[in-house]
């Protein structure tokens, strides 16, 4: 046998394997069986930030903090949000391109961003704290929580992509592709 020659080799081989081959996500709950989420494809989705921690600080006390540095936050920390959340619409629409934001309308299943924590990348010189968020993707069917997945997604800062508005978009499709796929590998 080839592997009996190089078993260093053959072990490695053998390890990757069995390792790094599932999802990027924990799963929470499940489902089934039969999934409650089985030939559910017209998707809204929602975002809850009511856990959500910026820097360590509940999202109210960070955006009073950065208020009293600069009067138009609030505006800026919306713009921010805004752009994740289109971000996570446009990733999920990847898979489901008729995946819309709750407000646009009802539909068979709800998918919530449930932010937890939220950490603001910017590129500075040898140091370049990445972008990283932490969320749970919660699916509901008849307003009733079914599904739910744990997830971190980060994005790097860099010299050329220095700001965390360079980065929030690549965090938010992140999302959007990683809840698209659950959905997905939930119907028949």
């Amino acid at each position: 046998m080839m592997l009996s020659r190089f078993p260093l080799l053959g072990a490695v081989l053998l390890v990757g394997l069995f390792t790094g081959c599932g999802p990027a996500w924990k799963v929470v709950r499940v489902s089934g069986p039969p999934s409650a989420l089985a030939g559910q494809t017209d998707v809204a989705i929602a975002f809850d930030y009511s856990q959500m921690y910026v820097e360590g600080r509940t999202e109210a006390d960070w955006v009073t903090t950065k208020t009293n540095e600069d009067a138009k936050y609030p505006e800026t920390w919306a713009d921010l949000k805004g752009r994740f959340e289109g971000a996570v619409v446009e990733g999920m629409r990847y898979q489901f391109p008729s995946a819309h934001p709750v407000q646009a309308g009802a539909s068979g299943v709800v998918m919530v961003v449930q932010v937890r924590s939220f950490r603001l990348g910017k590129f500075i010189p040898f140091v370049m704290p990445p972008t990283v968020m932490d969320a749970s993707i919660i699916f509901q069917v008849g307003g009733l929580a079914t599904d739910e997945i744990s997830l971190v997604r980060s994005y790097p800062a860099s010299i050329t992509q220095p700001s965390v508005f360079n980065h929030i978009p690549y965090v938010g499709d992140a999302f959007g592709r990683a809840g698209g796929s659950f959905l997905s590998s939930k119907q028949p």
